[in-house]
């Protein structure tokens, strides 16, 4: 099987995001540059990362990390490494996942979430591939492929002052974004059966697979707010509840109703409702042109109300843009948090 074959079976779909992906990927591939891949939870970001590694012609293996996962206090240990007596239970020495990854690749995956004080460390890393283990005046040189993945919008991070420039400029030389399922819902009837068939050959599951036509309309229209691994989730519980049998429109309306109570809807924020709703209610003065033969026509204008709305629509702009981030959505619009929360609770939003 080629390459090619190969990625097309490992990320799946033939819409043009997809389609794109999978360029970006095998054009990168063979590059020994850093690879920042983007995108939401459960979009598929470490499928990716592995087609990444196996595609780059290195002889070692994709050693990962999720820096989200790892308490603040071990991951330096993690990364690094450790001497015998670095610190309490420190009872051998332990090769840490840069020394691992040599001749390989690394995947730092939700790289977003390292602590500020060890990104300094990481950074110096990077650029000398050169560390030291903790409690070790050594150093170690290495050489390994580097990958990134995030959720998180990392240039928002760095305006945070959360995350570092520097090393934000050091990690994204090549960026990859991986869309949202509800971006490319063409894909999902492919997605679908290809999950199935993942977990019947994983023995996660040995039944059959089989759905009707209404219940697969359902899966296609649904928005999954957790993207892939989400689909995922429901299609095992629904093999596992149909005994065999093809699942039917109820099984998917009861699967997708639990996803529902347990708050995977997609609804949208106060704020993105807000804003959809300025679009139907807007003001008299949006499509005026001509300003003073609006007033000689319609008298006098409340100003007050009018300033009230736009307002309403700056802010609740302000707000989507920063993915209801109210620190950052503060500093876009050059108020304080405690003024922003005022004006949120005065403009109804």
């Amino acid at each position: 099987m080629s390459f090619v074959d190969n990625l097309s079976r490992n990320i799946v779909g033939s819409s043009d995001a997809m389609m794109a992906l999978r360029k970006s990927v095998m054009d990168v591939a063979e590059h020994n540059i850093p690879v920042l891949i983007l995108g939401p939870s459960g979009s598929g970001k470490e499928v990716v990362a592995q087609s990444l590694a196996d595609l780059s012609g290195r002889s070692g293996k994709l050693i990962s990390v999720n820096c989200a996962s790892i308490p603040k206090s071990l991951l330096e240990a993690e990364l690094f490494g450790y001497e015998k007596g670095a610190f309490t239970g420190a009872s051998k020495t332990h090769k840490g996942k840069f020394e691992q990854a040599h001749n390989g690749t690394l995947f730092l995956d939700e790289i977003g979430d390292m602590p500020l004080e060890l990104q300094s460390k990481l950074l110096r890393a990077l650029e000398t591939k050169c560390f030291s283990p903790v409690g070790s005046s050594r150093e170690i040189e290495v050489d390994f492929r580097l990958i990134c993945a995030t959720h998180k919008n990392l240039y928002k991070q760095v305006v945070l002052k959360n995350f570092r420039s520097d090393l934000f400029f050091r990690i994204s030389a090549f960026p990859i974004r991986v869309p949202a399922l509800k971006d490319r819902s063409g894909d999902i009837e492919n997605l679908v059966y290809h999950l199935a068939q993942q977990l019947t050959l994983s023995g996660q599951s040995n039944m059959k697979f089989e759905i009707e036509g209404d219940a697969l309309w359902l899966l296609k229209t649904f928005s999954w707010p957790g993207n892939v691994r989400q689909l995922r989730n429901v299609i095992e519980c629904l093999i596992i509840r149909s005994g065999g049998q093809a699942i039917n429109a109820i099984q998917v309306q009861q699967a997708l109703r639990e996803q529902n109570e347990q708050g995977l809807n997609d609804q949208g924020s106060p704020a993105q409702q807000a804003l959809n709703a300025e679009e139907s209610n807007r003001s008299p003065l949006d499509s005026v042109t001509d300003y003073r033969s609006f007033f000689v026509s319609n008298g006098k204008l409340m100003i007050a109300e009018h300033l009230k709305t736009v307002e309403r629509k700056v802010v609740a702009a302000a707000l989507v843009a920063a993915e209801n981030d109210v620190e950052l959505a503060a500093k876009m619009l050059h108020l304080s948090v405690s003024e922003l929360f005022d004006k949120k609770q005065t403009l109804g939003l």
